[in-house]
């Protein structure tokens, strides 16, 4: 599914990832992203809302801009699955598209995981 995009869209280096809060209301967010084997992968902090809203509510949608113009992006609606990575394995794969080691974003104790969001439906918008 995720193969009919655009790779320069795909190329972009940042996504805006919504999650509904425990409210129903929508949060959304900058994250850096991945995208392997028809999935986008996101690595968070534990401790973040997105983390809270995954596990009460699944659904979620990923806003992925071309690089040169708003004026064409791709929504990717899904289900986001939690997968914990206290070793960093999977954010370090992430951290490699970055040259960033997610490490050095937590403090001592904290731990990871990655959002595996799953698409069910993708839409492209080009109002070029």
């Amino acid at each position: 599914m995720l193969s009919t995009i655009d790779p320069e869209i795909m190329a972009n280096t940042t996504a805006t990832l919504a999650t509904i809060t425990p409210s129903g209301s929508p949060q959304l967010t900058i994250v850096w992203f991945l995208e392997r084997d028809g999935h986008v992968l996101v690595s968070i902090n534990a401790k973040r809302a997105k983390a809270r809203n995954v596990r009460e509510n699944p659904a979620c949608s990923v806003l992925i801009q071309h690089p040169d113009t708003a004026d064409y992006f791709v929504e990717i609606r899904g289900t986001a699955t939690l997968i914990p990575d206290a070793d960093y394995a999977l954010s370090s794969v992430i951290g490699e598209r970055y040259d960033a080691d997610f490490r050095s974003f937590d403090q001592p104790g904290d731990t990871r995981f990655v959002i595996d969001i799953t698409p069910t439906k993708v839409l492209v918008t080009d109002v070029r």
